[in-house]
Order: C-alpha cells, then structure tokens, then sequence
C-alpha cells in the first residue's frame, strides 16, 4: 500500500466521499466513514459551534421520562404541533450535546423575540415572544416558558430538531413593554421583565378579563403582583 502522503489532496469534498476509521461501538472493525454521515453526526448531537440552541421535540406521555436537551409540554400534545397554537412549552436546562444552558433563558431571553427553526428544514419556523421563564416545580431540570406567538408556519414534529435563537426586538426607539405569561394558577406572580424602570401594569386572565391586584417593585427590573385567589393569565407592562 503507498503511503498517505502521495496520494492527490481532493479539495472538492461530496456528500458519498469516504474514508477509513475505527468504528469504536462495533468491536473496533475498521470500516468506511461517509462525509454525508460524519455531518449528521456533528449536526444531530450539535458538537459544531453556533449561536443557536439545538434540542429535539418531545412528545411526553404518561409514563415516559422527559429527557434531557428536548421541549415537550407539561401534557401529551401529540406527535405534531403547530407553531400557532403554542402559548408555552417546557424546556430542558440543557441544549445539545449536554450544555447547560439555563441562565440564558432569563437573560437575554425573557423580554425579547426568539425564532425557532427545524433543523432540516428550515420553511418550518416560528417567531414568538420569550414571555417568562421559571423552573418546573416538579421536575427541576426542566423550565416552564411563557410565549406568545409573533408570526409562523410549520410545526414540532415528534423526535426531530430544532434551533432555536434569538431576535433582540429593540430598536433603540420608543418606549419599552413587556408582556409576562402567568401560565400556572397563582395568587402571586413574580415578574422579571428587565425594563429597567418602574413600569405601569395591567393585568387579565386567562379569559382575558381584565384582573386588578397589589403590585410591589422589588427593583427596576422586578416586581410582585398578589391576588385574593388564584389564576392563570398575562401582565402588560408598558
């Protein structure tokens, strides 16, 4: 056999070019690696650097364990769920492959827009505004979002991936809002809308009624609202 080195360097790489590995599951056989292969590798498990946040859906039913690096709803969906009618979505701490990535879902992301794309296929997208983000009381690896939809076509789609990144909806002009998503009945909400002011706020229920409570300013980017009973529902804050 020549050496390596005297074979010609191929610089027009395709998709069913291959070359020689060990492959390390299969007892170590030397086998044939595709290019085509080797980048849905780095694709699915997300190894190559990006500014998006790679996971997979997940359609959790009764019994199943949400993993890890996926968005699946407090409930089964189904396998296939339009973009148009999400209002919020659990989220694994983690992104793929294995990042914790918890902090960002508070900063920068509360309070801006987000664009969610199928990895293969990106004509299925989705724009929503990143409302709230507070860890699931139950399973603490996972964050309940709050969302509220700007513009989309397509939908999740059971196993497949998805990148999600973010859109800073700040033009530098005009006065700043903030919408929070109270999406568990409470009789006090917490809000950390970052703002950086005390903002005026309004508030309405679930059935978009219009709901007053007692409103303290912790900061100029935080504030409580108290209640007499429990709901589910929205603030705007202006």
């Amino acid at each position: 056999m020549a050496r390596i080195s005297t074979y010609p360097l191929d610089n027009d790489v395709v998709g069913t070019d291959k070359w020689i590995g060990t492959d390390s599951s299969g007892s170590n056989l030397t086998k044939n690696f595709s290019a085509d292969a080797v980048a849905a590798f780095l694709n699915t498990n997300g190894i190559v650097e990006t500014q998006a946040l790679r996971y997979n859906y997940q359609n959790v039913e009764v019994g199943d364990t949400r993993l890890n690096s996926t968005i699946s709803f407090s409930t089964t969906q189904g396998d296939t769920v339009a973009f148009a009618g999400i209002t919020g979505w659990m989220i694994s701490k983690y992104a793929k492959p294995s990042k914790l990535v918890e902090t960002f879902y508070t900063s920068p992301l509360v309070g801006q827009q987000i664009l969610i794309t199928n990895a293969d296929n990106p004509s299925d997208w989705g724009v929503f505004s990143w409302d709230s983000s507070v860890v699931n009381s139950v399973e603490t690896d996972f964050y309940d979002i709050g969302l509220t939809l700007i513009s989309s076509t397509g939908n999740l789609v059971n196993g497949q991936g998805y990148l999600i990144s973010l859109i800073y909806n700040s033009s530098g002009t005009g006065d700043k809002n903030f919408i929070y998503t109270q999406g568990v009945a409470s009789a006090s909400w917490t809000v950390v809308h970052n703002l950086n002011k005390f903002p005026s706020v309004s508030i309405v229920d679930s059935a978009n009624e219009v709901v007053y409570g007692n409103i303290d300013y912790l900061n100029v980017n935080e504030l409580t609202i108290t209640f007499q009973a429990a709901f589910a529902g929205k603030a705007y804050m202006n």
